[in-house]
């Protein structure tokens, strides 16, 4: 075994040792830990230590299915680390690249990589506000390929971007109002009707989500977010976002389903209420998606060219959708497929002709769906998957 290895084990040998005393410290304090402390002071040993792959080298030394090396871009928390796991089941060479130092471009330039796979950090806005800067310059000055595409990126974990590309495109979604003067803010809530819908800009699941009835709370909530700023549930507590406000109109009596999209793979399940939240429930319903959901969900990632999407969309009591929200990269509650049809996992796949839809039957969720990430990139490539290995458990796959 290598050096690096062998200490990288040891590393993890403590970590799995204080994760067993992090199990004896009472919830309240944990809690409090959260609060008060950076996120990069308390949870690296978390993220070190759930890393399955963390043990694994940073530059494959095996002999290559295919005649490309695709970069992968180093992630705070460590999730760029599924990624590993994808190339390495199906026999793609690769390497590992951090691009958050001050010789990034040097790497880029060097690394003699064919294309390159992006998993950006959505906890912390500094965090993704270097991958925004550095991804557009390595995809739009060095005209370097990145999957999934810099556009679907760029609004990534970001509501407001999405509220604005949603609008642009004339795609169905919530009445959503975004402000940046406090005034016009405090004159709408004084006079739009209750229940109002709270987000954060930044911030998944429903971690930045509040649904106000009451018009003082609103008026304070605004007045905050114009001067001490609002930090996102379980975020750091320097990362305060300040400066404008997002309201969404409430609508209570709607279904909810997460869409999935990557390459040419559709999948779907319907996400159930639990208190007034589809969005970080927990709770699921399996079942095959209408072929008219199948269809709106191609044509609006069609528009955008979007090749790695969930949608989060809201179907009305008319039957309308409704997109709430859109994730370049997610991750995913299963490790054995998504069970579509009479129980089975699969995939369904769009045949022109005759224009219908087909299930396939099988585990498409390796590595949280990161394996069809890499085939989706080497087809956008030109490079044939035939030859690859079968999505044969080599590794943990999605949490």
């Amino acid at each position: 075994m290598e050096k690096s290895s062998i200490k990288q084990s040891g590393i993890l040998w403590q970590l799995a040792r204080a994760q067993s005393a992090k199990r004896l410290i009472p919830k309240r304090l944990k809690y409090l830990g959260r609060r008060l402390l950076p996120l990069e002071s308390y949870d690296p040993q978390r993220w070190l230590s759930e890393d399955p792959y963390a043990d694994v080298e940073e530059v494959s030394t095996y002999p290559g299915k295919v005649d490309v090396t695709l970069g992968i871009f180093k992630e705070f928390t460590r999730i760029h680390s599924f990624y590993i796991g994808a190339c390495r089941e199906l026999g793609v060479p690769y390497k590992v690249i951090d691009i958050s130092g001050p010789d990034w471009l040097k790497q880029v330039r060097e690394s003699g990589c064919d294309a390159f796979l992006v998993r950006p950090s959505g906890q912390i806005t500094v965090w993704k506000q270097m991958f925004d800067e550095r991804l557009k310059i390595i995809a739009y000055d060095l005209n370097k390929t990145i999957f999934p595409g810099y556009d679907a990126i760029w609004f990534y974990e970001s509501k407001r971007r999405m509220h604005y590309w949603l609008q642009a495109h004339d795609v169905p979604h919530p009445r959503t109002w975004v402000f940046y003067d406090r005034q016009e803010a405090l004159a709408f809530a004084d006079a739009t009707p209750l229940p109002i819908v709270f987000k954060t800009d930044f911030g998944s699941g429903a971690m930045g989500v509040r649904i106000l009835t009451e018009r003082g709370k609103l008026n304070r909530l605004v007045n905050r977010c114009f001067r001490k700023g609002i930090v996102k549930s379980g975020g750091d507590p320097r990362d305060r976002q300040w400066g404008s406000v997002l309201f969404q109109e409430f609508l209570p009596n709607v279904r909810e389903w997460r869409m999935i999209r990557v390459g040419e793979s559709y999948m779907g399940y319907q996400k159930l209420r639990r208190g007034q939240f589809h969005s970080g429930s927990q709770r699921f319903q399996y079942q095959r998606p209408p072929d008219r959901l199948l269809d709106w969900v191609r044509e609006t990632t069609d528009r955008g060219d979007f090749r790695s999407m969930a949608l989060d969309i809201f179907v009305t009591a008319e039957g309308d959708y409704l997109v709430n929200e859109l994730q370049t990269t997610f991750a995913l509650h299963v490790d054995e497929g998504i069970p579509m049809v009479d129980g089975e996992p699969g995939r369904f796949v769009y045949e022109p002709d005759p224009g219908a839809w087909r299930f396939e039957p099988g585990n498409f969720c390796r590595n949280k769906l990161c394996n069809l990430r890499v085939e989706a990139l080497l087809e956008q490539l030109g490079v044939s998957t035939e030859n690859l290995s079968p999505p044969e458990p080599s590794g943990p796959t999605e949490s």
